[in-house]
């Protein structure tokens, strides 16, 4: 039915229907047209889809083949794996080996006694955990002592209220995550907690320590936790296991490991050991993994014929139907597979053995089946059975050196095969802190460390850490470096970033060495705080404080101080390096007058063509013809007077061998030979004498003003004109006017001094009769410990503290002075190293010195206890002695732990005094005295002090024997005068100057120290020669340096690779584009916060030639120079003009002392070359003094465009670990088959940018245009649609007009028919 429009009503046509019926022709021809297009491109886009997953395939087949580690795998087998198990790697070697496993690996446990539950109360406390070789009594077996393992830090958990129970300690121990793993479990009996090292072998043995928050070693409660040599009671840990190390005979060979897993044995074989058998032998077995290979193969092959088979049958052409497949004449297609076809039969560069392609390990086209692939695996086999390196080659990348501490590590895209040569110029080294030497650490007495001198600032690879050390007293410089050692690597902030150090003690010098365990530039070692009694103890000196490091200067070298004969001018002609002069054939002749004795002839007559006068390996060179000219010399009377020579530019010259202004030597005649013209002398500059006497001259005295510890001579040092023949010389003026102007200078007296005790706190300014009421004090005079008991009363109180002193130590020792209403002590002798120590202050009553305990005794054997009283306080306190004295240690220490465990019992029994309160300790005879402390942890009149008294009574049992205790009373204790315990130096300005020569560099230098190493050295006012000729700095500008490291240099092809540590990675060969950049002068700094305003937070800057007003956020507060160069980052790259334009710029603070951009802000662009560039245009005052901006580029510069050509080796990056500076051999790279066929397939499946996606992208915008012109043609259909219906409506009104005009006029001849028939 027709539709129902206007549309033919004027014609009665319906014309509706034949313009549907043309549009439609028109469209059905068009869109079947489309239609096959679409379908034609969706074909393409499933064809290559189906390629890009057969690719893949591929390309997984390929990455097996590529992989270094499935190339060069192996295979390793046990013949008894109940003993031992074994796995490889690509670097093992084939071959058959024969293992004993004597001893496997073994942690170290330790067991508490029995608990009656988890949350029973063990005590409070510290438990110090540190790890080592435990040392063991050889009979008992008890624990002796340990050899710190210094690479384990030590760890001190905190027992207290809240860990108190035995699963809180359990916790603590496990949550301290310091690898010891802590359990309870039930033996039957009750709770024990089992403590075990994470870590195999005998230096990872625990030895833990329980003290109480005072730090004194406790004897109960939480005492059950240690185990050490001092507390080594029955009521301790008890050891389950001790910690082992693996031994294994390998070959022959007898090996110890710490670890069941055992490398670096056999080469690429890691043996795991599973159980000991002493006397069988488990042989092991490496052969490479053939079958895993030649599966990888195959899996290659098998994909490829898939892929080809496919495209085959889209690229293939069918005569008889004459069809062409859907991708007939692709280019893509045919690239690819030529490139594939190519790889497989050509040789790998740089393979130079028998097997160098993939058609030699049995891969090849087969002709007669479509030009597949076939693999013949037999031929593969005994390719990697003759020549296995070969195969590693073909299939994967790989590297090979010639030297054996020198390492392939990686390579990059940019990297071609071949082989480069490989040149060392510095190898990589470890950051080094040596300390000054002490006399002190001769260790002729041991070196105490106390709360005086325990604490020091290193820092370690950038990271600061504050070192405490142990309390003891270090009887050798190796016991002493092992504790710097344990303490700095126990730091947790080294610790976290995985740095550590080694330290070691010269004993020929009496100083330590501090190593960093890094590599590089990024190594380094110093102390950055440490106080004057450390530093004279350790011989440490902060940063800029102690030795004062004088400039290394020529001025100062070998040559400065040594004496020089007369030269003559060189000569005229250059004489070629390589080549020599053959003067048989021409002699050369000249005279030479030496100190005006009169002219020598001289003729020279040897051939140095071709010759090797020298005997230097090398034929004719220049050397040769020297060794002609000095023969002909020696040969006349001037043998031995004369020395012929080239200087730096290749020209002949004459010296004198005596030297001294006073020498002369002229040429006075030359001949006029070929061979004299070449060597260019001349006869008429006269006679030289240009000679210098022995020695550095100055003319003048050299002047400077010295500053210690911040204060200036008021006076200058003035070292004396004249001639200096030595170095050592000079330095001892140096030494000994220092010392002249220091010593009478008014700016430094008084500061010489002794050791000086703070005041004491008692009041002594009153007379106090000493002789009823004694006083007195332990004291250490440098080094010398001594009692002083005051017992006299002179009506001076003074004079009797002088008088104790004299008693012990003789007169002119220690002074005693009344400082206000305490005293002070000091030392008599002045100088850093003299030292006063009060070690004690007080004293309660004291027994006698009774038996020698030095040996252990077992007081818990029957009939064996030791039995007495001890009345203190008149509270008498029942001891019974009943533990075994031969635990641990076995001497008076483990006889000690016995006795003072059964007296604190009996302390606490009294429930009157709590442990401690009462000591047992032996003198140094090794005889055992009791002596009173305190009550209660308090010092009372009754245990301290001249009212203490101590009994002894009720002997019992072997007390008298086994102790040597006898019945007494004693009341012999004193009272203290209120000295705070501490180490105090003395003080000196005694210089120390010594002249340093490196004969490596050619320079020459002084080290000045004045005080020692806890003193600051500066000068100022120095005159020129003080800083030319003595290489010192101004105070304001002297900077010492930090000891750091070295990254390794050197070429790899020839050209200068690029250090990092010990890694040497080959550069691109050219001058890398540099960005633009910008500095300022210093900054205002961050001492005090910097606030922003409207006046001094904005600026006009251009980056990369666009110019931009930069407005930072205000007000705003910065306490930091990095967070202020974070805001005007964001500033500068948020701003709009900048942004339009794609530029951006990176701001840094620089906070590194060291930096010449110290306190300096940089801008820097983030693009380069020669267009890049950063300048401060404008800015107000205020802006500039803030930031330090100036305007232009400050101390920047533009970028620079790169330069050169990238060279064939870069990426490539090797480990240098060793060896000799100079020519290493080579480095061969090879890049194999399934390397460059990977490359190739990622060409193709990149989903970025490879051939299949661009292919696949353009056939997607095929689709896109095929539906773009669908709809331009529905759009030019509408229009002809619309145009047809409008020429049909056109055509439509004019019908109905003319039908109008003919109804009317059929009208008008109806009516005059009608008219005329009336």
């Amino acid at each position: 039915m027709a539709s129902i429009e206007s549309l033919g009503l004027g014609s009665g046509v319906l014309t509706t229907d034949l313009v549907e019926q043309i549009i439609g022709a028109e469209r059905e021809v068009s869109e079947l047209r489309l239609d096959r297009r679409q379908e034609l491109i969706e074909a393409k886009i499933t064809a290559y889809g189906e390629i890009k997953s057969l690719m893949s395939t591929m390309q997984s087949s390929v990455n097996n083949l590529a992989s270094p580690s499935a190339a060069g795998a192996t295979l390793a087998t046990s013949s008894n794996e109940d003993i031992l198990t074994v796995t490889t790697s690509t670097t093992a070697d084939p071959g058959n080996y024969s293992v004993e496993v004597l001893n496997t690996a073994k942690s170290h446990s330790l067991a508490t006694g029995t608990f009656n539950s988890f949350d029973e109360i063990v005590g409070t406390g510290e438990l110090t955990f540190s790890f080592g070789t435990n040392n063991y009594d050889a009979v008992t077996g008890d624990i002796t002592g340990q050899d710190v393992n210094t690479d384990r830090p030590t760890r001190t958990i905190t027992i207290d209220e809240s860990n108190r129970t035995l699963s809180g300690i359990r916790d603590a121990i496990n949550n301290a995550n310091m690898g010891v793993s802590a359990s309870i479990i039930n033996d039957g009996s009750g709770y024990r907690l089992l403590m075990t090292s994470d870590d195999t072998g005998s230096s990872n043995a625990m030895r833990i320590e329980a003290r109480d928050e005072g730090g004194n070693l406790l004897t109960n409660g939480l005492a059950s936790m240690a185990f050490n040599e001092l507390q080594a009671g029955p009521d301790n840990l008890e050891q389950t296991s001790r910690g082992e190390n693996a031994q294994l005979r390998v070959n022959g060979l007898t090996i110890t490991r710490e670890s069941n897993s055992v490398d670096e044995v056999i080469k690429g074989v890691t043996i795991n050991l599973k159980s000991a058998d002493v006397g069988t032998q488990v042989s092991i077995g490496v052969t490479p993994d053939t079958d895993t290979l030649s599966e990888n193969i195959q899996g290659f092959v098998d994909a490829y014929n898939n892929l080809k088979q496919f495209v085959d049958d889209l690229s293939s052409y069918d005569t008889d139907s004459q069809q062409a497949g859907l991708l007939l004449g692709d280019s893509t297609i045919r690239t690819m597979q030529s490139q594939i076809r190519s790889l497989i039969s050509e040789p790998i560069a740089g393979l130079n053995g028998e097997y160098r392609s993939l058609t030699e390990l049995g891969v090849n086209t087969d002709r007669n089946n479509d030009y597949l692939l076939e693999y013949d695996p037999s031929v593969f086999r005994k390719a990697i059975n003759e020549e296995r390196s070969s195969i590693v080659g073909i299939l994967a990348k790989s590297g090979v050196t010639d030297d054996s501490q020198i390492t392939y590590v990686n390579d990059s895209i940019n990297t071609k095969s071949g082989s480069y040569g490989v040149e060392i110029t510095q190898l990589a080294t470890q950051a080094k802190y040596t300390s000054a030497s002490l006399g002190l650490l001769d260790f002729a007495s041991p070196v105490t460390v106390d709360s005086s001198n325990d604490t020091f600032t290193i820092n370690v690879n950038g990271k600061d850490a504050t070192v405490n050390l142990t309390h003891g007293d270090y009887t050798s410089g190796d016991d002493l470096a092992a504790e710097l050692a344990l303490q700095i690597n126990s730091n947790d902030t080294l610790v976290q970033f995985g740095h550590s150090v080694s330290v070691d003690f010269n004993t020929s010098s009496n100083n330590f060495s501090i190593t960093s365990n890094k590599y590089g530039a990024d190594s380094q070692v110093y102390i950055k705080s440490v106080s004057g009694n450390t530093a004279n103890t350790l011989g440490f000196s902060a940063l800029g404080s102690g030795t004062y490091e004088g400039g290394e200067l020529t001025t100062l070298n070998a040559a400065a101080f040594a004496g020089r004969g007369a030269t003559t001018d060189a000569g005229s002609r250059f004489l070629n390096p390589e080549t020599g002069i053959n003067f048989q054939a021409n002699n050369a002749t000249f005279s030479l007058d030496v100190d005006g004795s009169g002219p020598i002839a001289v003729t020279v007559d040897q051939n140095a063509q071709g010759q090797d006068l020298n005997g230097d390996g090398t034929f004719g060179d220049r050397n040769d013809t020297l060794q002609a000219i000095q023969t002909a010399i020696d040969s006349t009377a001037l043998n031995g007077q004369v020395l012929a020579t080239f200087d730096n530019n290749g020209y002949l010259k004459f010296e004198t061998t005596s030297v001294g202004a006073a020498s002369s030597i002229e040429i006075a005649s030359v001949g006029a030979s070929v061979t004299d013209t070449q060597l260019g002398l001349d006869a008429t500059q006269g006679a030289q004498t240009n000679g210098k006497d022995p020695g550095l001259d100055f003319q003048a005295a050299v002047n400077f003003k010295v500053q210690v510890d911040g204060i200036d001579s008021d006076g200058f040092v003035s070292i004396p004109a004249g001639t200096y023949l030595t170095g050592a010389d000079l330095a001892t003026e140096i030494q000994n006017q220092l010392g002249a102007t220091l010593s009478t200078d008014p700016n430094f007296a008084g500061v010489v001094r002794g050791g000086e005790t703070a005041t004491g706190s008692r009041d002594i300014s009153a007379n106090i009769d000493f002789s009823t009421t004694n006083a007195g004090f332990r004291l250490n005079v440098s080094g010398v410990e001594q009692d002083i008991l005051v017992n006299t009363d002179s009506g001076d109180n003074v004079a009797d503290v002088q008088a104790a002193l004299d008693a012990a130590y003789g007169a002119g020792v220690v002074t005693a002075s009344l400082d206000g209403t305490g005293l002070k002590l000091s030392t008599v002798a002045t100088g850093h190293e003299e030292f006063i120590e009060v070690v004690s202050d007080g004293r309660g009553a004291q027994t006698s010195a009774f038996g020698d305990i030095s040996t252990g005794f077992d007081f818990s054997a029957p009939g064996q206890n030791a039995s007495f009283t001890l009345t203190v306080g008149g509270t008498a306190i029942n001891v019974d002695v009943t533990g075994d004295g031969t635990s641990g240690s076995n001497d008076s220490q483990s006889n000690l732990v016995a006795t003072q465990s059964a007296l604190d019992e009996a302390l606490i029994a009294t429930g009157e005094y709590q442990a401690g309160d009462v000591i047992a300790a032996v003198d140094g005879s090794g005889q055992l005295y009791f002596e009173t402390n305190s009550k209660e942890g308090v010092k009372t009149s009754a245990t301290f002090g001249s009212a203490a008294s101590i009994e002894v009574s009720n002997l019992g049992g072997t007390a008298a024997t086994s102790l040597g205790l006898s019945a007494e009373a004693s009341t012999n204790g004193f009272d203290g005068l209120g000295m705070s315990s501490g180490r105090e130096f003395g003080y000196d300005l005694d210089p120390v100057v010594s002249y340093n020569y490196d004969p490596d560099s050619d320079l020459g230098s002084f080290n000045i120290q004045i005080g020692g190493e806890g003193t600051r050295v500066g000068f100022t006012e120095l005159d020129a020669d003080a800083i030319a000729f003595l290489g010192l700095q101004d105070v304001s500008i002297y900077s010492q340096e930090i000891a750091k490291g070295q990254n390794v240099a050197g070429k790899i092809n020839g050209v200068e690779a690029s250090g990092n540590g010990q890694f040497l990675r080959a550069v691109d060969g050219n001058v890398k584009a540099s960005p633009g950049f910008y500095i300022g002068n210093e900054s205002a700094g961050f001492d005090t916060p910097v606030v922003l305003d409207a006046d001094n937070s904005s600026f006009t800057i251009e980056v990369d030639g666009v110019e931009a007003e930069i407005q930072l956020n205000f007000p705003a507060t910065y306490i930091s120079g990095s967070a202020l160069a974070s805001a005007m980052q964001t500033a500068i790259n948020d701003n709009a003009t900048l942004k339009a334009e794609g530029v951006s710029v990176k701001v840094e603070y620089i906070d590194d002392t060291s930096s010449f951009a110290f306190n300096k802000f940089g801008i820097i662009s983030n693009r380069t070359g020669a267009d890049s560039s950063v300048e401060i245009k404008d800015l107000p005052n205020d802006a500039a003094d803030l930031f330090g901006f100036v305007r232009g580029v400050g101390d920047g510069e533009r970028g620079k465009d790169a330069d050169g050509e990238i060279d064939d080796a870069s990426g490539i990056r090797l480990k240098v670990t060793g060896g000799d500076i100079g020519d290493r051999g080579d480095i061969t790279y090879i890049t194999g088959f399934g390397d460059q066929l990977k490359d190739i397939l990622l060409n193709f499946l990149d989903n970025s940018s490879g051939t299949i996606t661009n292919k696949l992208s353009a056939l997607d915008q095929d689709i896109t245009t095929v539906e773009e012109d669908r709809a331009d043609l529905e759009a030019r259909m509408d229009a002809q649609e619309a145009r047809l219906k409008a020429k049909f409506l056109y055509n439509d009104s004019l019908i109905q007009t003319l039908n109008t005009t003919l109804d009317y006029v059929k009208q008008q001849f109806d009516a005059l028919n009608g008219n005329n028939k009336d």
